[in-house]
């Protein structure tokens, strides 16, 4: 005998780096597996493949998860959530300035009031009068090899995120990856900050909480940034 089938309620969102609105369902008991087993691991590779796997299956909308900037892919994730668990979660704050007080101060916070915070850019960058740059905003998997504490690896994420060249007569894209570095080391120091600063003002997945100690009665804010902040 077949069993009843239970319906899904579906939603609508925007992806803030197009304003595509999307169609989704929220996340069943098959892909809340894949999750718990993610974050059994602790790897942060496995978590974000555990998230763009539980968002290719949840989306509805015909989307090339894989190629969303990293901040989408957070505010999807985090919108998802809260309408599979629930939109308010709990966050016990600590002070956030120099004081002797340690209590934890139980917040209340409403998914829904999270939002990606800062301005879209297209990417085009002038590096001359001549030449300029189309950068686009890194993607999960561009992030799994990058450590902070190598400067080699930033390089390579750099030179993943150019997807061509231009000047006034030609846009160049069919480049080997040994073309790429060398074009990029050639650049003076001006230059390449241009280009590092497009990803250091990438947009933000971060919101502000304001609120007085329960036992100093100090007031005090913290910034939340990035989905990690707002589950702990």
């Amino acid at each position: 005998m077949a069993l009843p089938s239970i319906s899904t309620p579906e939603f609508q969102t925007v992806i803030p780096s197009t304003g595509e609105t999307i169609s989704y369902r929220p996340f069943l008991v098959k892909e809340e597996k894949i999750l718990l087993m993610a974050m059994e691991g602790g790897d942060a590779v496995e978590m974000s493949n555990a998230m763009l796997k539980i968002l290719k299956s949840c989306i509805l909308t015909d989307v090339d998860v894989g190629k969303l900037a990293t901040f989408d892919i957070e505010y999807l994730f985090l919108t998802l959530r809260g309408k599979s668990v629930g939109e308010v979660v709990t966050l016990n704050i600590n002070h956030t300035t120099e004081t002797e007080c340690k209590h934890l101060t139980e917040m209340k916070l409403n998914l829904d009031d999270i939002k990606v915070q800062g301005d879209i850019s297209d990417g085009k960058i002038m590096l001359t009068e001549d030449v300029g740059i189309k950068l686009r905003y890194p993607q999960m998997t561009d992030l799994y090899d990058v450590n902070t504490d190598d400067s080699e690896s930033l390089f390579k994420m750099i030179r993943k995120c150019i997807e061509y060249i231009y000047d006034k007569q030609e846009v160049y894209s069919d480049f080997t990856e040994e073309e790429l570095e060398t074009w990029v080391d050639g650049l003076n120091q001006t230059q390449f900050k241009t280009i590092t600063k497009f990803f250091e003002d990438a947009p933000k997945l971060t919101h502000t909480i304001e609120w007085t100690c329960d036992q100093c009665k100090k007031a005090d804010s913290i910034k939340l940034e990035g989905l990690q902040s707002f589950f702990t």
